[in-house]
């Protein structure tokens, strides 16, 4: 059997198994993706001065887009605008926060409003004065009801209302000048997860009101793996190979750097493939020179705690030297 006959069937079974294992990953990526549509979520919770978590929760896009429409948001608009800055939807905060609905009859007033300036005092027919026309007075001075909106046992100055009863026009209405704001602030994870913080305020006449918000939830669009064309990135690659061009067998230890520029994953920082690193480096086997390519190399990240490793790799590895000789192996390639 020839060498170029050898090379070509060492090159056919590294690209089958790596067909294999990209196969394999992607059928563990979908299993992954479902389950964590269908459990994970971070609940809402209050924590201290009138900060709210929002329920987050992974979700598809489609049910994203309806959720946003629902929630009476123009999403055309939106995607129309993103276009225009290469951008794509991934999340949506909806915040609600509900007043106490009020009714009551026979409220009394809640404090005196303008003097009439010229009280007189109803007459009976026979044109002496009436006893106890006006027993409350309220011929006399307008009366006012100070309106709030309650949340709770929070309790936001609506405005006031006054009634004049000698004027013809009695009713005079006074609402005050208000100010909404939300804040939220955005937390991301190791596995691009947000947890979205709230506070709602109100501001009436200066002054500050913590509204209690009733529901905050945050969806998000679980991310699709996908492949990049170009997505440059520098690796250091270390690993070893078997000979397979000459007998005796004898192996070899190879150490150098490789580029790659095709990826496969949910996020281009942090790939979870990455495909065809070719380089060089320093092989032992007769202390020469040797191109490394690594034509699919798994990133081993996801299997240890978070932080712990990112951007490394593993996978099947080829040397060639300048002497002829073929070493098939495995390389550990980290990403610069």
């Amino acid at each position: 059997m020839s060498l170029s006959t050898k090379i070509l069937l060492i090159v056919m079974g590294v690209l089958l198994f790596g067909s294999m294992s990209f196969i394999i990953y992607m059928q563990v990526q979908n299993s992954n993706r479902q389950a964590a549509i269908e459990t994970s979520m971070i609940a809402q919770r209050d924590l201290i001065d009138g900060i709210v978590r929002s329920q987050s929760q992974w979700t598809t896009k489609a049910d994203m887009e309806k959720f946003i429409t629902d929630n009476g948001v123009n999403l055309k608009a939106i995607q129309d605008d993103m276009d225009k800055l290469n951008a794509q939807v991934t999340a949506v905060n909806v915040i609600v926060s509900a007043s106490n609905g009020q009714h009551g009859t026979n409220v009394p007033s809640t404090g005196p409003g303008n003097t009439n300036p010229n009280p007189t005092v109803p007459t009976c027919p026979d044109g002496t004065v009436c006893p106890n026309a006006d027993p409350f007075g309220y011929m006399k001075t307008e009366q006012t009801l100070a309106l709030n909106e309650d949340f709770g046992k929070v309790k936001v100055p609506f405005g006031k209302v006054g009634f004049s009863a000698w004027q013809k026009a009695p009713w005079s209405v006074d609402i005050n000048p208000r100010e909404y704001h939300v804040a939220s602030v955005i937390g991301t994870d190791e596995n691009q997860r947000l947890s979205v913080y709230n506070k709602f305020t109100m501001k009436v006449d200066g002054k500050d009101y913590e509204v209690p918000i009733k529901t905050a939830i945050t969806q998000q669009v679980y991310p699709d793996a996908k492949f990049s064309f170009w997505n440059p990135k520098l690796f250091i690659t270390t690993g070893g190979g078997i000979n397979v061009t000459s007998l005796p067998v004898n192996g070899t230890f190879n150490a150098g750097g490789t580029f790659g520029f095709i990826s496969y994953g949910k996020y281009k920082t942090t790939p979870a493939i990455s495909l065809l690193q070719v380089g060089a480096g320093y092989s032992s086997n007769k202390n020469e020179f040797a191109v490394i390519v690594n034509p699919v190399n798994v990133n081993i990240g996801g299997i240890f705690p978070a932080g712990v490793v990112s951007n490394t790799y593993v996978g099947p590895s080829v040397q060639i030297t300048p002497s002829g000789s073929v070493f098939v192996g495995a390389n550990l390639s980290i990403g610069l």
